[in-house]
C-alpha cells in the first residue's frame, strides 16, 4: 500500500499549488500564482507601453542625420575629386542638403584609385568608428572586383542601401562574324578583344563574345576608348568596347568609315531607357537568334550582373544597419533631386539613366546574383584566367586607365 499513498500525497501537493478561482460572487480578475492583477491595472500597462513604443518611433523620426567625428555629415567618393562619382558628388551634394535640412553642409572625402575600391574598403572600415560616414558614392568597377572575389576587397556592398543610381551601358564593336560555322569552330580562332586590365569594364563584352562561342582574347593595356580604337584600327584587336556616352556618335561614325560595325548592346536590365539611334540589337537578343537551343548554364545571369556593375557609372549608398526612416528620407530627397533641370541636363549630356529612390532598387538586385551564379562566374574566370596571362605581358595586366 505504499504506491497509493505516495500518489494521494502527491496529487494533494499539486493541488496546493494550483492558483486558487475566484468564487461566482467575487469580482472576476485575471488570477495567476500569488499574484492578481484586475483588468484596470492590466489595460493601464499596455495602454503604456504603447505610448513608449510611439514616443521611441517619434524620436527616432526626429533624430538627426548621421555626422562625422569633426560635426559634418562626411560623404566619401570611390575616387577622386575629378573622376565620375567626384562630378556626381560635387553636382549631388548641394541638392541633397537642401533637401534633407543638413546642418551642417556634407563633406565630400575623395580616396586615391581610379576603381572605387580603396573608398569602399575606407566607407566600411569607418562604420565602426562613432559616428560613422554617411554615405558612398562608389563606380561599379568595385563592386565587379567584389563579385571576382578581389583580394583588395574588405566590403560588403550587398549589405548597402542604394538612394541614387548613374548607369549608362556599352557597345561591342568590331569586324567579327556573330554567326560561326561548324568549320570556323573547328579552327580555333581567337578573338581579341582590347581591355583596360583583365578585370576591366570590359570583361562584360568578353564574357559575351565567350558565350558566343568567339574564344575571346583580352589585350590588356588600353584603358580609354581611343586607345581601344588605335588598337582597332591598327589591326592589333578585333573587338573593342565603347561607352554610351556623349562621343559615342562621333566614334561610331569613323569606326564605321574604316569598316567596322557595332556588334550588340551590352544592357543589362532592357527596362533602361537609352537615347541613341541605330543601336544594334541587345546581346539576349543575338544569344536567342544565334544559340536559340544551347543557352550556357548560370553564365548568362552572371553577364547580366556584371553588365550592370560595369554600367554603373556611380551609386549613391548608404551604411548597413541604417534607420527605414532615414533611408525613406533618402530616397525621398534623392527624387526630388533627380527632378531638378541641372542634374538632368547632366545626365542628359552623357546619356546616361538616372535611378533615384526605389527605381534603383531592381537595378542593384541585379548586382547581388544567386550563389550558384556567382561561383559560375568565378569559376569561368578562374579557368580563363592563365590562359589569358600566358598571352598577355607582365606590364599591361594592371595598368590603370588615364585620368
Amino acid at each position: 500500500m505504499i504506491l497509493p499513498t505516495y500518489a494521494l500525497n502527491m496529487r494533494q501537493k499539486q493541488k496546493e499549488d494550483l492558483p486558487r478561482l475566484p468564487h461566482a460572487d467575487q469580482p472576476r480578475l485575471f488570477v495567476m500564482p500569488e499574484r492578481q492583477l484586475s483588468r484596470r491595472v492590466f489595460l493601464s500597462t499596455l495602454l503604456g507601453a504603447a505610448a513608449v513604443v510611439a514616443g521611441a518611433r517619434t524620436a527616432r523620426a526626429e533624430d538627426p542625420l548621421p555626422s562625422s567625428a569633426d560635426g559634418g555629415s562626411a560623404l566619401i567618393i570611390g575616387g577622386t575629386s575629378s573622376s565620375e562619382c567626384g562630378r556626381w558628388a560635387s553636382l549631388l551634394a548641394p541638392a541633397l542638403e537642401e533637401e534633407l535640412h543638413l546642418s551642417p553642409p556634407l563633406q565630400l572625402t575623395p580616396t586615391t584609385g581610379w576603381d572605387g575600391i580603396t573608398g569602399a574598403n575606407l566607407f566600411d572600415t569607418q562604420q565602426q568608428s562613432a559616428p560613422g560616414p554617411v554615405g558612398l558614392i562608389i563606380p561599379g568597377t568595385a563592386i565587379l572586383s567584389a563579385m571576382l572575389g578581389g583580394p583588395r576587397i574588405h566590403f560588403d556592398y550587398r549589405r548597402w542601401a542604394p538612394v541614387f543610381l548613374v548607369a549608362q551601358p556599352s557597345v561591342a564593336v568590331g569586324r567579327v562574324s556573330l554567326h560561326q560555322s561548324f568549320r570556323a569552330r573547328l579552327t580555333g580562332q581567337l578573338t581579341r578583344v582590347a581591355v583596360s586590365k583583365l578585370t576591366g569594364p570590359e570583361l562584360t563584352t568578353v564574357l559575351a563574345l565567350d558565350m558566343l562561342g568567339l574564344r575571346p582574347q583580352p589585350v590588356a593595356g588600353h584603358a580609354t576608348p581611343e586607345a581601344a580604337m588605335a588598337t582597332l584600327q591598327a589591326g592589333q584587336t578585333d573587338v573593342i568596347q565603347l561607352p554610351l556616352d556623349a562621343s559615342y556618335p562621333s566614334r561610331i561614325a569613323t569606326l564605321q568609315a574604316a569598316g567596322f560595325a557595332p556588334l550588340f548592346v551590352n544592357n543589362a536590365r532592357p527596362d533602361m531607357q537609352i537615347h541613341q539611334p541605330n543601336l544594334p540589337p541587345d546581346l539576349l537578343a543575338v544569344l536567342q537568334q544565334e544559340h536559340k537551343y544551347s543557352q550556357p548554364a548560370f553564365l548568362l545571369p552572371a553577364w547580366g550582373a556584371i553588365a550592370a556593375a560595369c554600367s554603373l557609372r556611380a551609386g549613391l549608398v548608404l551604411p548597413a544597419l541604417t534607420q527605414p526612416d532615414s533611408i525613406a528620407r533618402w530616397r525621398h530627397a534623392a527624387e526630388v533631386c533627380a527632378n531638378r533641370p541641372a542634374i538632368q541636363q547632366a545626365a542628359a549630356a552623357e546619356n546616361q539613366t538616372i535611378l533615384a529612390g526605389t527605381a534603383g532598387t531592381p537595378f542593384y538586385e541585379t548586382l547581388m546574383p544567386e550563389p550558384h551564379v556567382l561561383m559560375a562566374l568565378r569559376r569561368w574566370f578562374a579557368q580563363s584566367l592563365p590562359r589569358w596571362r600566358d598571352a598577355t605581358p607582365p606590364a599591361l595586366l594592371s595598368t590603370p586607365p588615364a585620368q
